[in-house]
Order: structure tokens, then C-alpha cells, then sequence
């Protein structure tokens, strides 16, 4: 009967309770199904209570000397996970006999199709499967069950009136709903801690609800959708759309900041400091900025802007134009230019331009001519001479593309006569040769190098030297190393550790160790000789015959067989 005790019960649920309570009473009571004795066992007593007088007993010793001074250390109780009687009686221990109450009496009675149940607490009646009822005559809670398709309730915070599957009307608490086939309509009356609120849906055509000062509605099929409070809000219908902030509606003398228009023909949005306009239809674009009183105006090709700094006025794009304090500049392409700006000036045509600077330097350039004359000085007959001159420093360079460079400083000189001479000072760093691209010479502070491109290298550098003959010849030599190779048949390479040469059919090798120095030395195929710190060897063709002695270990070879002689 559980089930049938929960609020809002579902249509099915009840049925399948008056199904089923019939059964599950009777077996719970120790009744014999219909026809057998009403009621159950009497409930069990509760256990006799002591005497008030008597002192109560708990779980942990000491506890009726709590109210005198503790004058030992405190120690664990017998039963520590014990728990007193006032805390299991809180806490609805199942562990508890008490904690679980006894069945109440109940009267119930059965004759075919009818079938009902009574107790203190609840009443339930049904002539299955025409009508089912349940009540709670204390807390004034009914719910009725008619052919399976209507349900009743009547409580002091529910009702339902619900005819499956078009009605439904419901009510829980201060929320009341009513459902009449797709439509929805929901109320709630205002609370302490919640405001008014409802709303109608009718999906997916109609969706409008209000919480307080929030509100929206919703229309998909004529693209609507707005939400408001009353202090900003979303209009959309159609193409049509407004955002704001700082009012109750789409108003542009109210809000402080919104954005609205007509997509894709027309855009309008203003804010505490900016404002903008755009109609795409017209190329017209808007925009104005409190801040430094800037503002942009474009019209088509028309273009028109102001600032702190000056004005513009542009007809692209063949007419532009800027002014300002001390400063103007006005262009008509592709006829001419002309422009200042404190004594800076400027004129272009198609025929010249001529400047003039702001510390008096001046420029002019035409076709097959150009001259600059400032702290320094450039000049240009055709684009194949170019003269430079800065006077600060002394240099003085002159260029004839791509034949002739010549450039001379305090610092050095530079001569070019492309492709066959070019020589290239620093004075006392460096002096560097070309004839042709294939011979060079260089001399620096570190050394000197001489090449012929690309079979001979010559030259040193600092303490390292290096001669190169392609492909014959290969010599580096360094303060600790040198490495020699003459093909075919000659190579050496000494470093500090030791030296090895092969000359021909010769093989000469030395190496420093820790007590002196070995050497060997091989006439191939026929006679091979060496010695150590601690002995000697040599051999004939490989050890046909042959003597090693190593300390007073000696060794003969003879026919290829070692023969011990000590050890």
C-alpha cells in the first residue's frame, strides 16, 4: 500500500496497486485472502519503562556523574559504537524494535469486483475496473480513478482533474497547469521568495511565458522571438531585430546601449560613446566616437572623416584630400599631388617630383634624372649611375651598373671592374684581390690566402697553414698536428701522440707511451721490424721467420708455427 500513499500517483500505478493490495495486505496482516478473518496479530507491546524514581541507565558508564567536577582522566565507555536511547529514537534506528511502530488495525472486505480497505490513516475502495478511490481523511487527501481514463485528486496542496490523453489540469502547491491537448498553460501566484510567473506553449507553433519582470515569446513559424526584462531585452520578427540595454523596450531615446535593423539592408547601434550606421544597399557606413570627437561618413565612393588631428575628404579614387593644423595634402590622380605639413613640402606629377624637407634637405626626380641634396647627397643619370656622398664621414662611392663600383672613406677603399678586377681595403685590417672570378688573394691581420678556383689553396692563419693541389695534393699543418696526403702513394699524419706514414710499399708508424715510445716499420711483403720499452720483433714474409721478445717472455716463428722459447 505504498505505492498508493505517494502524492500525484499516476493512472497505471493505481490500478496496479488496487491490483496487487489485496494479496500484500493479507499476507502481511496473516489474513487467508478473501473470505478470511479481518485484522492481523495485535501489535506488540512496548517494553515496561522503569520507575521514574529509579535512575536511568545508559550505554556509557559515568554518565550520572557528568554534573560532578572530573577530577581523573577520561577513559573510553564499555560499548564505545553503543547509542543512547534519545539518539536512536532520533535517528529511527531499524536496529531498534521501538524505531519500526506496530501495525495498525485495518478493516477490509471483498466481494467480486468490489474490494475495500480501511484504517485510521487511510481508506481505499474500488469497483475494478470502473472506479478506484483513496482518501486520507486527516490531511484531506482524495484521489479518485474512473474507467481507467479519468483521475480526480482533491488535497490541500495538489489537485488533479485529468481525462487521458486530452485534459489535464493540476495543480501543486501555489503552480497550477492546465493541458488541453498540445496546448499548456502554467500559473504560479507570487511568494516570498519567488515572484509571479506563467506560461503558454503551444508546440512547436506558440511559446510565451512572464517570471516576475523577465518574459519572452517565442513564434518559430514567423521567425519571433523576444525576451525582455525591464532593463534590457531581444526583439526578433523576421529579418527585423533589436538588442538593448537600460529600458523596457526597443526604444533608442531610452536605452543606453542597443543594436537594431533590418538584416542584410540596414544595421544601426549606439552605445554610451560610440554610434554606428550601415546600409549596405547604399555602400553607407557611419561611425561616430565621443571620445576624441572622431567621426566617419562613407557614402558610395564618397568619404568623409574628422578627428582631433584634422579632416578628410575623399572621392575614391580619384579625389583625395586632408587638412588639418598646418598641414594639407590634396591629390587628384592621376593628374597630380600636392602637400605640407610645417615646412615640409611636396609636388608630384607624371612628369616630376620635387620635396623639399623639414630641415631644408631637397629631392627631385624626372625621368633618366634624380637628385638629393640634404646631409648627404645622392644623384641618378639613368638608372645605371649613382653617385653618394656623405661629407660627415668622408665617403664618396660611385656605381655604373653593372660594370663599374669604385667607393673610397677614411676607413678604406673599393674597386670593381666587373667580371675581371675588384680589390677591397680596410686600411691596416684587411686587403682583399679578385682577378677574375677564378684567382684571389687575401691578407688580413691573422694571415694571408691565396686561391685559384677550385684546384689550388694556399695560405696561413695565425699558427695553421694549408696547401692544396686538386685532387694530388693535401697539407694542414697546426702547432699540434699536421696531415700530408700525395696520391697515389704517399700519406703522414703526425700529432702529439705519434706519427704514421706510408711511402709506397712502406709503413712507417710511431707511438708515445707512458714508459718511452714503440715503433714499427714494414717493407711489404718481405721484412717487417719493431720495438717497445720492453723488447723487440721482426719478421720475414709475414712470419715465415720471425723473433719476439717481450721482457723475458721470447718467441721464435719459424714456417708460420710460434715456437716459446721462455716465458
Amino acid at each position: 500500500m505504498s505505492v498508493l500513499r505517494r502524492r500525484g500517483t499516476s493512472l497505471a500505478s493505481l490500478v496496479i496497486a488496487a491490483l496487487v493490495a489485496v494479496p500484500a495486505v493479507s499476507y502481511a496482516q496473516g489474513g487467508m485472502g478473501p473470505g478470511g478473518p479481518p485484522g492481523g496479530p495485535p501489535p506488540q507491546g512496548r517494553p515496561k519503562q522503569a520507575p521514574s524514581d529509579q535512575p536511568q541507565t545508559h550505554a556509557a558508564s559515568g554518565a550520572d556523574e557528568s554534573q560532578q567536577l572530573q577530577t581523573q582522566e577520561p577513559s573510553l565507555p564499555q560499548d564505545p559504537l553503543a547509542v543512547p536511547p534519545t539518539v536512536a529514537k532520533q535517528l529511527g534506528s531499524s536496529a531498534d524494535p521501538e524505531a519500526t511502530p506496530a501495525l495498525e488495525p485495518s478493516e477490509r472486505r471483498f466481494y467480486g469486483l468490489w474490494y475495500s480497505e480501511k484504517s485510521p490513516k487511510y481508506e481505499f475502495r474500488t469497483l475494478f475496473p470502473l472506479w478506484a478511490e483513496w482518501k486520507k481523511p486527516k490531511e484531506q487527501d482524495r484521489a479518485s480513478l474512473f474507467g481507467l481514463f479519468y483521475y480526480n485528486r482533491r488535497s490541500p496542496k495538489a489537485d488533479a482533474d485529468v481525462l487521458f490523453p486530452l485534459f489535464w489540469r493540476l495543480r501543486d502547491g501555489e503552480t497550477r497547469t492546465t493541458v488541453v491537448g498540445p496546448y499548456v498553460h502554467q500559473e504560479s501566484e507570487a511568494t516570498a521568495k519567488k515572484p509571479a510567473s506563467h506560461m503558454n506553449l503551444l508546440p512547436p507553433l506558440f511559446f510565451e511565458g512572464k517570471t516576475g519582470t523577465k518574459s519572452y515569446l517565442h513564434i518559430p513559424p514567423l521567425l519571433t522571438f523576444t525576451q525582455h526584462t525591464d532593463h534590457d531585452g531581444l526583439d526578433i520578427v523576421g529579418p527585423m531585430f533589436c538588442k538593448w540595454k537600460g529600458g523596457p523596450a526597443c526604444d533608442t531615446r531610452t536605452a543606453d546601449d542597443i543594436d537594431l535593423g533590418v538584416a542584410p539592408l540596414y544595421f544601426y547601434g549606439r552605445n554610451e560613446t560610440t554610434e554606428y550606421e550601415v546600409i549596405p544597399p547604399l555602400l553607407h557606413y557611419y561611425r561616430y566616437n565621443e571620445i576624441g570627437e572622431s567621426w566617419l561618413n562613407v557614402w558610395g565612393p564618397y568619404i568623409r572623416r574628422h578627428d582631433n588631428e584634422g579632416d578628410s575628404r575623399h572621392v575614391v579614387p580619384f579625389y583625395w584630400h586632408t587638412w588639418g593644423k598646418n598641414k594639407e595634402h590634396l591629390t587628384v590622380f592621376p593628374l597630380f599631388h600636392y602637400g605640407y605639413e610645417g615646412n615640409a613640402s611636396r609636388l608630384v606629377t607624371p612628369l616630376f617630383w620635387w620635396e623639399r624637407g623639414e630641415k631644408g634637405e631637397k629631392t627631385f626626380a624626372t625621368w633618366g634624372y634624380a637628385h638629393y641634396q640634404g646631409r648627404t647627397e645622392l644623384e641618378m643619370i639613368t638608372p645605371l649611375y649613382w653617385h653618394y656622398r656623405d661629407p660627415d664621414i668622408g665617403l664618396d662611392r660611385k656605381l655604373f651598373f653593372p660594370f663599374f663600383y669604385k667607393g673610397e672613406s677614411p676607413r678604406g677603399k673599393e674597386l670593381a671592374i666587373f667580371p675581371f678586377y675588384g680589390r677591397f681595403q680596410r686600411y691596416g685590417l684587411s686587403d682583399e684581390t679578385w682577378i677574375t672570378p677564378l684567382f684571389r688573394y687575401r691578407a688580413d691581420t691573422t694571415g694571408w690566402a691565396a686561391n685559384f678556383f677550385p684546384i689550388f689553396h694556399m695560405g696561413r692563419t695565425n699558427q695553421s697553414s694549408h696547401l692544396v693541389l686538386a685532387p694530388f695534393v693535401w697539407d694542414f699543418a697546426s702547432p699540434t698536428s699536421r696531415a700530408t696526403v700525395v696520391l697515389p702513394g704517399f700519406f703522414r699524419f703526425a700529432d702529439q701522440d705519434g706519427v704514421s706514414q706510408l711511402a709506397l710499399n712502406t709503413f712507417y708508424r710511431e707511438k708515445k707511451l707512458a714508459r718511452g715510445s714503440e715503433w714499427e716499420f714494414h717493407f711489404f711483403p718481405f721484412f717487417s721490424y719493431g720495438q717497445s720499452p720492453t723488447g723487440h720483433w721482426w719478421n720475414v714474409l709475414y712470419g715465415l721467420a720471425g723473433y719476439t721478445r717481450d721482457g723475458t717472455m721470447s718467441k721464435m716463428r719459424l714456417a708460420y708455427i710460434p715456437i716459446t722459447l721462455s716465458k
